[in-house]
């Protein structure tokens, strides 16, 4: 399964990057990708760093979960983004909604497959997982705010490197592709499309942000269980409104928005918050 390290001036080789990957490191294994762009942001590391794994051993998600991946079996990646008057960072929903906008059309490109994504933060092929991204933010010392994109893309497994209980609900891009799979251009393809919505901000109006999300979006009308405060409910996905929350009909027959930062989509492998 494992290609051996990730090449980085390969992965950089046809990329024309603009505000990311001015400083790039590889880790063989770490905790995850976030936690060694924390650690240097605290250190004074600058806009665009960016940072690749080989392995985590805490790899994360929403709310907690684990993100599980052998070693040399995906791309997972970290940027680093700090708000300055060079340098501006989207507010915290819209850069949620432009990191799976970025993973969902880097793999279309890459690997030519119909990813789609399901809100908010999973990049499915089908019904089943391929990747998710996570956002995070602090202030760091002199009260800048910073934040982190990671993103994991499930590349080189097969079916039995995932858990027993996961096998049929996740995949990988060499489950569903037809020809050899390059983590190589699976990367230069992210930091490509991530880097040409960061340079932009006119991108970054609230239409255009969500109009691009629904052109990668899973359809509307389908079916959602969500869990919000401690309470489940269910109904029909109607829309995602610009500050990235998802807008749900349901049973009742109430329209209710649901924001991002305390909502569950309860999946098959959820057990509880």
């Amino acid at each position: 399964m494992a290609s051996g390290l990730l090449d980085i001036e390969e992965v950089l080789a046809n990329c024309s990057l603009q505000r990311l990957a001015k400083r790039t490191q590889l880790v063989e294994s770490t905790t995850s990708t976030n936690d060694v762009i924390w650690e240097q942001a605290a250190g004074g590391a600058s806009d665009g760093l960016v940072v690749f794994a080989e392995h985590q051993t805490a790899g994360r998600g929403r709310m907690g979960r684990a993100w599980h991946s052998p070693r040399g079996a995906s791309v997972m990646a970290s940027v680093l983004l700090i708000d300055a008057p060079n340098h501006s960072v989207p507010p915290v929903g819209t850069l949620s909604l432009i990191a799976g906008i970025a993973t969902a059309r880097a793999v279309r490109e890459a690997c030519d497959l119909n990813a789609r994504i399901d809100w908010p933060n999973d990049v499915v092929i089908g019904n089943r997982k391929l990747a998710g991204t996570l956002v995070e933010s602090r202030v760091l010392d002199g009260g800048r705010r910073a934040y982190v994109v990671g993103i994991g893309i499930n590349c080189l497994q097969h079916r039995d490197h995932f858990p027993k209980e996961l096998r049929s609900l996740a995949t990988s891009l060499e489950i569903e592709c037809d020809h050899p799979v390059c983590r190589e251009t699976v990367a230069g393809a992210l930091l490509s499309h991530l880097d040409a919505w960061l340079v932009d901000p006119d991108l970054w109006d609230a239409q255009t942000v969500c109009d691009a999300f629904r052109a990668c979006a899973l359809p509307n009308g389908r079916r959602v269980r969500v869990r919000y405060e401690g309470e489940v409910y269910e109904g029909e996905v109607v829309e995602v409104d610009p500050s990235a929350a998802l807008v749900v009909l349901l049973d009742d027959g109430v329209r209710t928005v649901f924001a991002a930062a305390r909502t569950t989509v309860i999946k098959d492998w959820d057990t509880g918050d």
